[in-house]
């Protein structure tokens, strides 16, 4: 909803952002000149979205006051919101909202395994499930925004070092901008509805 919220007023959120290069040029394109949160936006709608950021600070505490589990999730593919990097966003709004880091990583882990009927194969390290997960640098539980200072991301148990990861990540960029050219969503979707 922050994501959503910034973008009634300016698309800067997203042209700034430093995670746009690692999506696929046409949703990019959709994004930047087709995002209906900007088109749309009145002084009215923009205020309403700043409500709304307000109002879902307000329910994480009440749920956490009424001990109601929540469970971190993304809305991947909204305008802005780019899959994997948004989680990092997400931890940091709950921890914003009242829960505490440790709660914050239940939520997305533990909570959210429990919730899809997985956690018997993810959601924690135990002997005998996927090895799927992340090393830090520094600890979240002492800064939630130490989830971004990823060292190596295990695979099914098969290890990925962060030069590996960053240069994924610099080869997945420079592809996009290559590529950018290509892909233009006014005229993808103008060919579609002919």
């Amino acid at each position: 909803m922050v994501w959503i919220a910034k973008q009634t007023r300016s698309l800067e959120s997203i042209k700034n952002s430093n995670t746009l290069p690692y999506v696929h040029p046409l949703l990019q394109s959709k994004w930047l000149t087709a995002n209906n949160y900007n088109k749309n936006a009145t002084p009215e709608s923009a205020a309403n979205f700043d409500k709304m950021v307000q109002f879902h600070f307000q329910l994480v505490k009440a749920f956490k006051e009424a001990g109601v589990p929540i469970v971190a999730g993304t809305d991947a593919g909204v305008s802005g919101v780019v899959a994997g990097f948004a989680l990092h966003d997400e931890l940091e709004l709950l921890v914003q909202a009242g829960l505490t880091p440790e709660e914050a990583l239940h939520a997305a882990t533990l909570l959210a395994a429990q919730w899809l009927g997985m956690d018997k194969l993810v959601g924690s390290v135990e002997p005998g499930k996927l090895a799927d997960f992340i090393l830090l640098d520094e600890n979240p539980l002492t800064d939630i925004k130490n989830t971004r200072k990823i060292l190596t991301v295990f695979v099914n148990g098969v290890p990925i070092e962060k030069t590996k990861i960053n240069a994924m990540l610099a080869d997945l960029a420079k592809r996009n901008v290559a590529s950018r050219d290509k892909f233009d969503w006014k005229k993808t979707i103008s060919k579609r509805s002919k």
